[in-house]
């Protein structure tokens, strides 16, 4: 199939929708053990990205970009490049465990606090039993020290999952990539904390009403700081789509 990207302040991202992406680009893939790299990338990320070049180089050396917030959705709807719909790193984390599930896919689960990955672990394993399961680790580790590494590419997953927080979770896989002979590398965030039911994820009218963002900064005040990134981005798409509109 022929694969469309459309650039936001400089980052390209895959036009396509979640069961598309899953079934016709990430599964024939993992099938042909092709070794693939995917960021879902929200407004913040962007703005990391484009403030710090080391990453900015990790994150588009990737395969794909998937749009990981609504923000970047309406962006591209602003700069008159619509994208098809979100495809985030829980959804898509989901949506991966219910195809490896019917297909016996080896799934490798790295990041979180310990209990956290455990509590997730378990839920894998009680809701998807098709899955194999090869291992998982905490994320309180050195991102640098490539033994984890090395042991989770002997055990050849077909899936491997990084709850890191970015940028360490981009960075980790940028830099032991060349240690594995296949699968494919997702970097799914907070993910597994909702999995384990630590947090709870925005309910269906919040995220209908593009407040998801807030119900997570209701949930985790800590997380002000970062929310500050979402009205520079809306700045800066804003400016550009001037930029277009008068050329």
């Amino acid at each position: 199939m022929t694969e469309k990207f459309v650039e936001i302040l400089t980052i390209p991202f895959i036009d396509s929708n979640m069961d598309e992406f899953v079934n016709k680009i990430i599964y024939p893939r993992i099938m042909n053990q092709e070794k693939t790299f995917v960021v879902t990338a929200n407004p913040e990320i962007v703005e990391y990205a484009n403030e710090h070049k080391d990453y900015k180089d990790i994150i588009t050396s990737a395969d794909y970009i998937t749009p990981d917030g609504i923000g970047i959705i309406m962006a591209s709807k602003w700069l008159n490049q619509p994208l098809q719909e979100r495809i985030t790193g829980f959804d898509l984390m989901n949506e991966l465990f219910r195809v490896a599930d019917g297909t016996a896919l080896k799934i490798y689960l790295l990041g979180a606090e310990e209990d956290v990955i455990e509590a997730a672990a378990l839920k894998v394993k009680r809701q998807y039993p098709g899955i194999e399961l090869v291992g998982y680790h905490h994320g309180y580790i050195d991102i640098k020290d490539d033994h984890l590494a090395r042991s989770i590419a002997e055990l050849e997953p077909d899936i491997i999952l990084t709850a890191l927080g970015f940028p360490r979770q981009e960075k980790w896989v940028s830099m032991h990539y060349p240690l594995f002979k296949k699968g494919v590398f997702i970097g799914v965030g907070g993910s597994f904390d909702v999995l384990a039911g630590k947090v709870n994820r925005a309910p269906v009218f919040w995220q209908k009403l593009r407040l998801e963002w807030l119900y997570r900064l209701i949930q985790q005040p800590s997380r002000w700081k970062r929310m500050l990134a979402l009205p520079r981005f809306v700045f800066k798409v804003r400016r550009l789509r001037k930029k277009v509109q008068h050329s």
